[in-house]
């Protein structure tokens, strides 16, 4: 049997656990995904399929095979035309080998190497196995999508990887700045079409699901075992501009909320500044960001990242004051301090007023802040809303700056329409 799909791009996984049957139990409830013992092996080894489609293996790390203290690590093997060839460019490329290249049974030629930037991977020549016969477009759920590396040098990664095959980085590949990693790594992003759904199940099974740039989620098991989760397209993206991307927000943005609610200068205006908790964030915030507008069609509030890097930025508003009626929508933002100076602010706004007035059936668009926030005041003029009213609030709480009271700004679709 040949390679059912193209050479140069992954095709094949294999968990290596110290903890086979909880590993198992973990993917399973999380993922969906089918852990059965091959009868037609002579190893009898553990395969993983996701729907029909058998995607890696399970391998025990208590096996004699492995060495001693050996952690817990998912291997990843890219299809190759010539696994001799290609180790042997790999090594004058600056690549460490760990495995000189052997035959594996009937399964094929195989070799592995640490990459110049410190990754694992491992070279297959498929033979009578042929790895994943994987499509990410053809609508199977928690399969291979595609390949990231993180890690801190990642054009000198792509660079290797292009010379190492054809040319051209492997197909379905990435490369990315390293962020939280301890050490670099190859990292898996599978398709699926309910986030929320994978975030509660990895947390109700001891493991957790946090967001990482190119807006990604990463979901790891309770041994560490870690994929990237790709929500597709169509569900994420509410609204693009020239350099932002508006998705829905989803569990997984907890701790990004957590760290915009806590920068004292983002919150001056709302709160004086005061910490939030994480039971605060996910018990009253996130809800509130989750809720669904029937007047609409659609959420009041959406993540912002930027669409060069996928980095959190931090979210927009634009939601109906009543959920019966879409006349009138009240705007707002609040971003990282990083994102301030650049525009974004101005940039979101105005495109969401557009979509307020164009798709969402908006007559009117208010927007609300402390008289004294000069910067928030620029941003809703900037979006071509002009200053209604001055007033005040009986807060509970008062904060600097609440003695001059609020300011509304209004925008009306008659106005916009005259001025567009």
């Amino acid at each position: 049997m040949t390679r059912h799909g193209p050479l140069d791009e992954f095709c094949w996984m294999d968990l290596k656990t110290r903890d086979p049957s909880g590993t198992a139990a973990f993917f399973s409830a999380v993922l969906d995904w089918d852990f059965a013992v091959d009868e037609q092996d002579w190893r009898k080894a553990v395969t993983i399929s996701a729907g029909d489609h058998r995607i890696g293996g399970l391998s025990d790390l208590a096996q004699p095979v492995y060495p001693p203290g050996l952690p817990a690590h998912i291997a990843y093997y890219l299809a190759v035309d010539d696994v001799d060839r290609r180790t042997a460019v790999a090594a004058e490329n600056g690549a460490q080998i760990l495995v000189p290249p052997f035959d594996a049974g009937d399964q094929g030629r195989i070799a592995t190497l640490i990459d110049p930037v410190g990754a694992v991977v491992s070279l297959w020549r498929p033979q009578g196995f042929a790895g994943w016969p994987v499509s990410p477009s053809d609508g199977a759920v928690a399969v291979p999508h595609h390949a990231v590396l993180a890690c801190e040098d990642p054009e000198r990664a792509r660079h290797f990887y292009s010379g190492m095959t054809t040319g051209a980085p492997p197909a379905r590949a990435a490369f990315a700045e390293a962020a939280t990693l301890t050490a670099p790594q190859w990292e898996l992003a599978l398709a699926v079409d309910d986030l929320d759904g994978v975030a509660a199940r990895a947390r109700a099974h001891g493991g957790e699901l946090v967001t990482v740039p190119e807006g990604l989620a990463r979901l790891s098991s309770p041994e560490g075992l870690t994929f990237r989760i790709q929500v597709p397209e169509a569900s994420r993206v509410f609204l693009e501009t020239d350099r932002l991307v508006l998705r829905p927000f989803t569990d997984a943005d907890v701790p990004a909320l957590l760290a915009l609610d806590n920068d004292p200068e983002v919150m001056r205006y709302i709160n004086g500044g005061r910490p939030t908790t994480a039971e605060s964030v996910r018990e009253r915030t996130l809800p509130r960001l989750l809720h669904d507008h029937p007047c609409t069609g659609t959420r009041g509030f959406w993540a912002a990242e930027e669409k060069a890097t996928g980095t959190f930025l931090g979210w927009f508003e634009l939601r109906p004051l009543t959920d019966d009626d879409p006349a009138v929508v009240e705007l707002g933002y609040r971003l990282n301090r990083a994102a301030w100076g650049s525009g974004y602010a101005t940039e979101g706004a105005r495109a969401l007023v557009r979509k307020g007035f164009t798709d969402l059936g908006a007559e009117r668009v208010t927007a609300n802040t402390m008289a004294v926030n000069a910067g928030s005041r620029r941003v809703m003029e900037k979006a071509g809303l002009t200053f209604l009213r001055a007033y005040t609030e009986d807060w509970p709480d008062a904060i600097e700056g609440s003695e001059h009271g609020e300011v509304e700004y209004v925008l009306t679709r008659e106005a916009w329409v005259r001025e567009a």
